[in-house]
């Protein structure tokens, strides 16, 4: 048949449309307003439910990270009871939202993702300023790509009286200012991003924005930041007139600027575009001369920018851009120094960083100021040493204009202080003085001299220093001047003495006292100069060698050093005694301090002998013994250094007049133990003290801390670290004993070690082994076995006694503790007597010193057939935080009398560890076991018999990883895995499988069902029927269902009896039904005509039926036609397409007559599962026709028939 163009023939693709059978699609949609799942920060949203059969009960989920705890997430409105929207979408509503229904069941899901609203970022190329005739482009562009943008171009106008207002206006902000937007009429131009202006015309000048929308309903992003265009013509209507006559200024410069129309009209005003703000009719802080005119004294870095002007009709003049520097400073250098003799050359050089300007350099001379000089408000003048000068331009200073300043040969009247400056520029600028320099010159015989005392320029802290002025003519007038970081305000530097008007002295130099000093009379005359450097005190440093401790005849050698090297040092060496009633007074003697006591010093008669830093005493004799100190002196005056530290000497005869006595007879010692020191001299003279060089201070009979016993012995019970130290006896007469240098060590404590292990069965062998690391005496090893107090037992006051698990056990030597006296003890073959506690000490020296007992060690020896058993629920060693255990003792004879002993982080101070509960008086048991619970039980008889041990090793309560593979969101049909794993491998894991289902008020109640959490809500868990699928750890869904959509949850169990683990984190699950429509032609159809279906998933239904509409009226009459080509063409997520087959089977010319057109409407059945699709079919009616029927290329999909071998077949 023909193919009429009536008003009848509509075209097929408008009435398309899906028809889904029950079980097929889901049961409800969710309609997302704006229809796009890729949104932005502050979009408008609407979501809502939109079931199939218009029934009630469907409510909005989501899983984002919003609470589910309402309707609608927070913030979010609710428009009705199954929809939701918000006009400020924000980054953490970004998630999935999915409707359900009260029966449960699901529609489609939707994932929302939401990123930061854009912000268009507008750029000029290739510059803002411009010439009539230039091209620019301006580009916008936007980073975000989710949509299509388009790009809108709009100039920004500054708001008026006569235009636009502010409130019902979109506006953006320029300097401060508002502008309102009007977009360009030829915007569409930029659509692309790209809008350029060429050849670009005066009348471009202005302010750009722009902006991107996209999507359907359209969304607009922001306003781009303002770009500004400057287009200069030939002969702009206007000038900038801008005084001084360049744009590179600097701080705090005068400026200004004025408008100067050509034809001398009103109405033009100054406009800029810098950090200052447009609000007033000149920039802020700037002066307004006339309307069109502004002016500054004190340009700022802030005024850097564009200036222009701008008349009431929106001409423009041309712009001027203005940049700032900082005020430059010259820097003066000289070379090659200050210092100079007459006939010497010097170079002053002066130099300005800034190279805007060709500088020109001035050369000053700084003057004090005095009474009939100029006055200080009206001069020039800077700053020195506190001072101020009055600056004097160089006669000759034009000689310097370059940079250079040079004098050649020097003079005696060239000594003075300069400065510079530098100026250019019209009007000229001028910059800040640089800092001063001072040039000294020295001739052959000045007018004057400047005397020093003592006569050297090195000089050091704390000394006395004089200087004075000696004019050769004995002329008055003259003044000491200096140059150092004291003021010269007045006479003399600060914390000087004026000894006359031209002298000055001090008895304490300081370090800031450095510099130069010279004389200046009151005509400028100068005398020499001299610079005084100043060190810190020196103090000398004593070293002895090769050592402190001598026999009569040893060599023994005093090293006095002094690093400073400024003067010629001479050595000077001293005996230090300790006052006495009888020696010389504290006051007017020099003295040092020694451990606390002060001493006098004595030169050494000999003291000469070590002038060059070293006195040798050889061969060394008794009366050496003594103290030293040394000092260094050198200069003329003579000058002399600090006293160095003191340094001890000890001389040991053969026979020395007394002895130090010690108890114990060792000089190797520990912490807390007693000893005890005396004097002991061989003709029993009385006079004799004890004396020590240690921590402790001298200023008793005996050392802080100790007691003393007689005049002449001291003692201590608890001997401490400080004690160590060299000790002595002296006598009245200033005799000397041997010495003692006594070492303290800290108090050893043992260490015990079993090998091979503490776990023992009968008739194996064991070694316990004691250990010391300190090795200064020779130990002997004591081995004791530990027994809990009893009533019958030892006190615990009179006994010794260690701690195990909080509770005190008394010790008791082993009969055969000699065994071990070497440090190891073996039991072998060890018997079941054996088990129970050790421990070990050792001792050694004369008297006897004994250890610390060692920590405790526990023994267990298992029989064949012990008397009792540790009976352990549930049967199993390796067990978990908060899991019930019970342990009970389970005597073979049925005896009473026994309990469960421990070796935990517990107290065993009851009769369960603590937390426990008892449920015999030999059972305990606990429902929430802890990890401080781990370690050894047993059981213990009242006779001391032992069961069994048992050692509970306790793990964190494991928690197992659900994971999802390939991934959550699923079409009907695809196959997905949910992994459960357990890290830990103690027991044999069976995996169970769970849906979590919402609470509701028909199901089960929270407190008497397990649950989970998940988006703040709970959820009750439901067995799936078939969770042995899955009981190793792997639970497989081979083709999805849309019934699969929901919240999983796993867990794990295993032991006997059964231990369960705590239940994983929850897993979502979304399966979306498949979908196909029609793809080709875009034309009406008539019967032949081939057709192709695009189905966004694999496979294609095999089946088609039909529903035909005839002039909009579907036709009840019609026989199912056939079906003659029809095309499938499949989109998967890879949006690659599919062939099925090359070519459509070729159709015979069969039809000559002609029948009117039919227009069908295609009800396609996108069937997910086992459902069909509808066919559709079309009539042919000529031969023409069927021969200008097209055929689909290869690649576009299968041809569907209705003859055998040609459907297409789609499973799940």
């Amino acid at each position: 048949m023909e193919l009429f163009a009536t008003p009848l023939l509509l075209w097929a693709m408008s009435l398309v449309h899906l028809e889904h059978t029950e079980g097929v699609s889901p049961p409800a949609s969710v309609v997302i307003r704006p229809n796009r799942t890729q949104l932005f920060e502050d979009e408008f949203v609407s979501l809502s439910c939109e079931p199939k059969d218009k029934s009630a009960g469907w409510r909005l989920r989501w899983s984002t990270h919003r609470d589910e705890r309402s309707q609608c997430p927070q913030g979010w409105r609710s428009e009705t009871r199954s929809a939701c929207s918000t006009s400020r979408l924000q980054t953490w509503d970004r998630g999935v939202y999915w409707c359900e229904s009260e029966s449960g069941q699901h529609s489609n899901a939707v994932k929302l993702i939401v990123n930061l609203k854009p912000s268009p970022v507008l750029r000029v190329s290739p510059q803002s300023w411009l010439a009539e005739g230039d091209s620019v482009t301006l580009s916008c562009e936007v980073r975000d790509t989710s949509l299509n943008w388009t790009f809108l171009w709009y100039r920004a106008v500054l708001f008026s009286r006569t235009g636009p207002s502010r409130e019902h206006s979109p506006h953006v902000s320029y300097n401060g200012n508002p502008y309102h937007v009007e977009l360009l009429p030829d915007s569409s131009r930029g659509a692309g991003g790209s809008y350029t202006l060429s050849p670009a015309a005066l009348e471009h000048t202005g302010v750009y924005v722009c902006r991107a929308e996209g999507g359907d309903p359209t969304y607009q992003t922001d306003y781009s930041d303002v770009q500004r265009l400057w287009v200069t013509g030939v002969s702009p209507p206007a000038s900038v007139v801008i005084r001084p006559n360049r744009t590179q200024l600097f701080e705090d410069e005068f400026f200004f600027l004025s408008c100067e129309p050509k034809d001398k009209s009103a109405g033009w005003r100054l406009r800029w575009s810098t950090h200052r703000d447009e609000r007033s009719q000149c920039p802020q802080d700037w002066r307004s001369e006339t309307r069109s005119a502004c002016s500054t004294s004190r340009l700022q870095t802030s005024d850097r920018g564009v200036y222009w002007c701008e008349s009431e009709s929106g001409q423009h003049s041309n712009a001027v851009n203005l940049t700032m520097n900082r005020k430059p400073r010259p820097v003066l250098r000289v070379s090659p120094q200050s210092w100079l003799a007459e006939g010497d050359s010097v170079t002053l050089s002066c130099k300005v960083r800034d190279t805007s300007l060709n500088w020109t350099f001035l050369w000053y001379r700084a003057v004090l100021f005095s009474r009939t000089g100029p006055s200080r408000e009206h001069s020039p003048h800077v700053s020195y040493n506190g001072n101020p000068y009055h600056v004097e331009l160089l006669p000759d200073s034009s000689r310097g204009a370059g940079g250079s300043y040079t004098l050649s040969p020097a003079a005696l009247e060239h000594t003075g202080v300069y400065v510079c400056r530098a100026e250019g520029g019209d009007p000229t600028y001028q910059t800040d003085y640089s800092d001063v320099q001072r040039l000294w010159v020295t001739g052959v015989s000045p007018p004057a001299s400047v005397v020093i005392r003592p006569n050297r320029t090195q000089l050091f802290e704390d000394e006395f220093v004089s200087l004075s002025c000696e004019p050769k003519d004995k002329s008055a007038g003259w003044r000491l001047r200096w140059s150092t970081h004291r003021d010269e305000r007045s006479q003399c530097p600060q914390g000087w003495r004026s000894e006359t008007r031209s002298a000055c002295s001090t008895s304490r130099l300081q370090t800031w006292d450095r510099g130069v000093y010279w004389c200046e009379s009151e005509s400028g005359q100068h005398s020499n100069a001299v610079n005084l450097t100043m060190n810190r005190k020196p103090r000398p440093v004593l070293r002895v060698s090769p050592q402190s401790w001598l026999a009569e005849g040893d060599s023994v050698t005093l090293n006095c050093e002094v690093r400073d090297t400024s003067l010629n040092w001479t050595l000077l060496w001293y005996r230090a005694v300790l006052f006495s009633r009888t020696g010389p007074s504290r006051e007017h003697s020099p003295h040092v301090s020694y451990n606390g006591n002060p001493y006098h010093v004595e030169l050494l008669p000999d003291s000469s002998r070590g002038a060059g830093g070293s006195y040798t005493l050889s061969p060394a004799a008794l009366e050496h013994t003594g103290v030293y100190v040394c000092r260094a002196e050198g200069g003329d005056p003579t000058y002399q250094t600090d006293y160095s530290d003191v340094q001890c000497l000890w001389v040991t005869g053969v026979s020395p007049p007394a002895s130090v006595v010690i108890r114990p007879n060792r000089t190797q010692l520990f912490e807390d133990e007693f000893v005890s020191l005396s004097c002991e001299p061989k003709d029993k003279s009385a006079g004799w003290r004890l004396r020590w060089s240690t921590h402790r201070d001298e200023r008793s009979k005996c050392p802080q801390g100790w007691r003393s016993e007689t005049r002449s012995a001291c003692s201590t019970s608890r001997l401490q670290t400080s004690d160590r130290g060299v000790y002595w006896c002296e006598s009245e007469s200033g005799q000397h004993s041997n010495a003692v240098n006594l070492t303290i060590n800290r108090k050893p404590r043992p260490v015990l070690i079993v090998s091979p292990q503490s776990w023992l069965a009968e008739g194996d062998s064991v070694t316990l082994s004691c250990e010391v690391r300190d090795t200064s005496l020779n130990w002997t090893f004591l081995w004791y076995r530990a027994v809990l107090f009893s009533r019958t037992g030892p006190s615990r006051e009179h006994s010794p006694h260690v701690s195990y698990n909080g509770n005190p056990y008394h010790v008791e030597l082993l009969p055969d503790s000699s065994r071990g006296a070497g440090g190891s003890y073996t039991l072998s073959p060890a018997a079941l007597e054996h088990t129970g506690l050790y421990v070990c000490r050792a001792e050694g020296g004369d008297p006897t010193y004994q250890t610390d007992y060692s920590d405790v060690q526990r023994l267990w020896v298992t029989g064949v057939s012990p008397p009792a058993s540790v009976v352990i629920r549930p049967n199993r060693t390796q067990l978990f935080e908060d899991e019930f255990v019970s342990l009970s003792c389970e005597p073979k004879d049925k005896s009473a009398g026994w309990r469960l002993r421990w070796s935990t982080h517990r107290d065993e101070r009851s009769q369960c560890p603590q937390g426990w509960r008892s449920e015999t008086r030999s059972a305990c048991s606990t429902s929430r076991l802890q990890t401080w619970d781990r370690g050894v039980y047993w059981c213990e008889s009242e006779s001391g018999q032992h069961s069994n041990a048992v050692n509970l090793t306790m793990n964190r309560k494991p928690r197992p990883i659900l994971r999802v593979s390939p991934q959550s969101w699923l079409a009907e049909g695809d196959s997905v895995t949910l992994s459960c794993e357990v890290r830990d491998t103690s027991l044999n894991w069976t995996f169970l499988w769970y849906r979590a289902v919402l609470f509701s008020r028909t199901g089960p109640s929270r407190e008497h069902s397990p649950h989970v959490s998940y988006n703040g809500k709970s959820y009750h868990v439901e067995l799936l029927p078939h969770s042995s699928r899955g009981a190793e750890g792997s639970y497989t869904v081979g083709h999805a269902a849309l019934e699969h959509t929901g919240l999983y949850v796993c867990r794990a169990e295993g032991g006997d009896p059964t231990y369960q683990t705590d239940y994983s984190d929850v897993q979502c699950l979304w399966v979306t039904a498949r979908d196909m429509s029609l793809e080709s032609p875009d034309h009406p159809v008539t019967e032949r005509d081939p057709l192709t279906l695009r189905s966004t998933s694999q496979p294609v239904p095999s089946t088609i039926g039909a529903k035909v509409l005839r002039d909009r009226s579907l036709s009840e009459a019609q026989t199912t036609p056939e079906i003659t080509s029809v095309f499938l063409r499949h989109e998967g997520p890879d949006d690659s397409t599919h062939p099925q087959q090359e070519q459509p089977p070729e159709q015979e010319d069969t039809s000559t007559g002609k029948t009117p057109v039919l227009l069908v409407t295609l009800l396609c059945l996108c069937v997910l599962g086992a459902g069909t699709m509808a066919a559709m079919w079309l009539r042919s009616r000529s031969a023409a026709l069927q021969s200008t029927s097209g055929t689909p290329s290869s690649g576009h999909g299968e041809p569907l028939t209705d003859a055998p071998g040609h459907g297409s077949t789609a499973g799940l």
